[in-house]
Formats: C-alpha cells, sequence, structure tokens
C-alpha cells in the first residue's frame, strides 16, 4: 500500500511540474463579447497595456484586421458614391432609397427571431408579418403624399402618357383603404392562431409590432422631410455619420485615459471620452455644415417639379416660424459677457445654425441610444450583425440604428419650430382642386371680390 502511495504522489509531482512549464493561456475577455465583436467600440488605456504585457497574436492575425479595415472603408466609400448619386436623382430617387432601407430593415430585424422549426408548422407565418408591415407602408406613405406634395405629383402624374386615376383614387382614399387593409390582417393573424404555439405566435406578433415601429413608425414623416427640401435628408444623415467617426477615434485615442470609469453596462468597449468627444465635434458640425451646404440650391429648395431637382435663391427658402430666410445671413445679438471674448457685440448667422444646435445636441445625446438599442438585440439572440449585406459593415440595420431615431428627431423639429404653418399654397391649392368646376369659379369670384376689398388687386 505504501509503495502505491508513493508511486502515486510521484505521478501527481510530474503532472505539476508538466502543467508548470506549460505556457499560460491568454486570458480574453468575455467570450460573448469577443464573439460579438464591438466594431463599434474604444480602446481603453488599460485594456491597451493589458494587450502590451500579454504575448503577441500570430502575425497572421495583423494582416487579417489590416483586411477588414480596408472592405470596411472600400464599402463606406461606395456607399457614400451610390448617396451622391441618388442626390443627384432628385426627390422620388430619395424617396425610393428610404424605401429599400425601410424594407431591408424589416426583413433583418424579424429574421433576428426567426424559428425555422416552430415557424414551417404556423400556417402563413412570414405572410403575415409581411402584410403587417405592407399595411404600416401603404399608410405612411399614402399620408405623405396626400398632405405634402399634392401640386408636384398632380403634376408629375398629368404629364404622364397613360391614366392615374387608380392611382390617385389609392392617394384620395388612403386612410379607408389602410383601415380595410389592418381589418383584413387582424382577422388572418387571429385565424392563423394555432393550439401549443400561442405562445410563440403571440411573441412573434409583438416583435412584428416592434419591427414595424423600428422602420416604418420612425420613418413616418421622412417623405415629407425630403419634399421639404434634401436637405433635411442630408444633414441629420451626416451628424450621425459624424458622432459615430468621432466618437470611434476619440475613444481610441483617449479611451479611459481621463475618465477610468466604465460608460455603458451595454457596451462595455464604449468610453466617456468617445461619447463625450463625439459629441464636441458634433455640435460643432451641426453649426458649420449649413454654410456649406447651403453652396447647393438643390438641397435647400422645395420640391415643385417631381422630375427634377429644383433651383431656386436661399432668398426663397423661409423660416415660417420667425418669417425671416431660413437660408440667408442675420445679425444676432452676444451676451455682453462675450464681447470681449468675439470682440463684437453681434454675430452673423444663418437661422439654421441656430437650430443646428439643437440637431447636434440630439445627434450627440439621444441619437446613439439608437445603435446600443441595437447592439442589445444583437447580444440578446446571440448574433454579431444583423445580416452581412454591406461587407465590412454587417446589415443595413447595423448602418442606420441611429439614423431612425434622428428622423423622427427632424420631422418632429421641422413641425414644432420651422414648419409651423398649417395652411400653404400647395395643400390648399390640391383642397380646390377637390371641387367641382362650379365652385371653384365661385371660390376664384369670392376671393377676387376680397383680394380687390382688401386693396390687394386693382
Amino acid at each position: 500500500a505504501s509503495h502505491l502511495t508513493m508511486a502515486a504522489q510521484q505521478e501527481l509531482r510530474q503532472r505539476g511540474r508538466a502543467a508548470a512549464e506549460r505556457p499560460a493561456p491568454m486570458p480574453r475577455a468575455n467570450s460573448f463579447e469577443s464573439e460579438l465583436g464591438d466594431t463599434d467600440g474604444d480602446v481603453s488605456a488599460d485594456e491597451a497595456s493589458l494587450d502590451r504585457s500579454q504575448p503577441r497574436p500570430p502575425p497572421a492575425a495583423v494582416p487579417k484586421a489590416k483586411r477588414s479595415m480596408a472592405v470596411r472603408a472600400f464599402s463606406a466609400c461606395c456607399m457614400t458614391a451610390v448617396a451622391l448619386g441618388i442626390l443627384a436623382l432628385g426627390h422620388l430617387a430619395v424617396c425610393a432609397l428610404v424605401f429599400l432601407i425601410q424594407v431591408m430593415i424589416f426583413k433583418e430585424v424579424t429574421m433576428v427571431r426567426y424559428r425555422t422549426a416552430k415557424s414551417s408548422e404556423v400556417p402563413m407565418f412570414r405572410t403575415i408579418q409581411w402584410l403587417w408591415f405592407a399595411v404600416a407602408i401603404f399608410f405612411s406613405y399614402g399620408d405623405a403624399l396626400s398632405n405634402t406634395m399634392p401640386t408636384p405629383l398632380s403634376r408629375w402624374l398629368h404629364r404622364r402618357k397613360y391614366r392615374v386615376a387608380t392611382f390617385a383614387f389609392f392617394i384620395d382614399n388612403h386612410e379607408v383603404i389602410s383601415m380595410l387593409c389592418y381589418s383584413v390582417v387582424l382577422v388572418l393573424t387571429v385565424l392563423s392562431f394555432k393550439k401549443h404555439y400561442y405562445r410563440y405566435q403571440l411573441g412573434q406578433l409583438s416583435w412584428t409590432m416592434v419591427t414595424v415601429w423600428i422602420c416604418v413608425g420612425q420613418l413616418h414623416a421622412v417623405v415629407t422631410n425630403v419634399f421639404t427640401g434634401l436637405f433635411w435628408f442630408v444633414y441629420p444623415v451626416s451628424l450621425v455619420v459624424v458622432n459615430d467617426c468621432m466618437a470611434y477615434f476619440c475613444g481610441v485615442a483617449l479611451g479611459r485615459r481621463l475618465i477610468n470609469r466604465p460608460f455603458l453596462k451595454l457596451s462595455p468597449n464604449k468610453t466617456w471620452e468617445g461619447f463625450i468627444g463625439g459629441g464636441v465635434v458634433t455640435i460643432i458640425w451641426a453649426v458649420l455644415a449649413p454654410k456649406l451646404l447651403t453652396r447647393w440650391p438643390g438641397l435647400i429648395c422645395q420640391c415643385t417639379d417631381v422630375d427634377n431637382i429644383p433651383r431656386c435663391n436661399a432668398e426663397e427658402v423661409h423660416d415660417f416660424s420667425s418669417g425671416f430666410p431660413l437660408f440667408m445671413p442675420k445679425e444676432y445679438p452676444m451676451p455682453e459677457v462675450l464681447h470681449g471674448l468675439i470682440g463684437a457685440s453681434h454675430v452673423e448667422l444663418f437661422p439654421i445654425q441656430v437650430h443646428g444646435l439643437g440637431f447636434g445636441i440630439f445627434a450627440s445625446l439621444v441619437a446613439p441610444f439608437g445603435g446600443y438599442l441595437a447592439s442589445t438585440i444583437k447580444r440578446a439572440y446571440k448574433v454579431k450583425d444583423f445580416e452581412q449585406t454591406i461587407p465590412g459593415h454587417g446589415g443595413v440595420m447595423d448602418r442606420m440604428d441611429c439614423q431612425l431615431l434622428m428622423a423622427l428627431f427632424t420631422t418632429v423639429y421641422l413641425n414644432a419650430f420651422v414648419r409651423m404653418e398649417v395652411f400653404s399654397v400647395n395643400s390648399m391649392l390640391f383642397s380646390i382642386s377637390r371641387l367641382s368646376k362650379e365652385d371653384q369659379v365661385a371660390l376664384y369670384r369670392e376671393l377676387k371680390s376680397k383680394l380687390k376689398g382688401d386693396g390687394l388687386l386693382p
């Protein structure tokens, strides 16, 4: 027995020496974190020093990272070129791009919860999801087309060689048609419920509604923004892009060197330095960008002709909330405290630059949380990207997560502080066009008589 005990002790000592001689494995971060690959994360100074103290990765890893960065940069350049080309085609092309983005986002987000095993046994599973999306899209675009651009749309339609009475019928009655479609889809949804799958189907239905809000609800009035002027599409997009890029670079350069505290548990690689640095640069860009964008009149003019980008002078674009031209210089008084600092009591700015402060603050403080929400969805369902549509970037949702929230803010801000007039010439002409010919003539006579009485006509 003693002989066996000594032999066992000797074997244990040999195993201990072998384990001590074996090189220690490199410490890894949270395995789930590394699996997700947070491409937008910031690298902290502590992490960098820890990496330098550990063995270097194999030489093949460095070229792979460089190739990934090159692919990412090339894809970004291609997306920029395509976006500029679409802008050159005009308002309808931009609206078509927005529609395509909505379709891709809906497909990607709904697929996150898609389980083939269960869904194959549920009748009309994917069909019902897309029917809900179609109803929401029809109502959204019907509302925008009927209220935003009646005159340009009618001019464009009447120049076509074919008759568009059917299309006009759908636009004029989109609310009633949307309600009918909604009712039909609701009935089909309830009839599709299958025993033993109620919980799963209700969960998928809830997820479908959330997805519809993400890609349709937040972009409900983006068509309205586009036809108000391409500026209201380009400007918010540029703010999110600048914030995203500068937050990354500031995080890489200064991450946890100034504030050694975690920023957000949902995204551990994000840092306060990246968030603050990106925000400061975004606000600066929000003030400076409008002056640069006004050099292209096609961006700031409302759509008066669907076939072409309109050409106009900046004087024609007004801020209805103040009565001053929105894209023309105006002097603003400065607080006395700043007189000595800037050497003047007034500063000359475009009114849109003042509005830009609100856009910049929102793009810096709130819009990034749209991206954090998307990251949470991916972590919850253990996927790295929503899709692999864009090489190096993932899916469309991976690039548009913050843009959706920014588009919603743009609509609300325009309606609340810029586009405050309830009535416009276009909307009134559209309403008049729906009167009978006799009523139109009677309205003309009454209006002419009133204008003469007011001394506006001889």
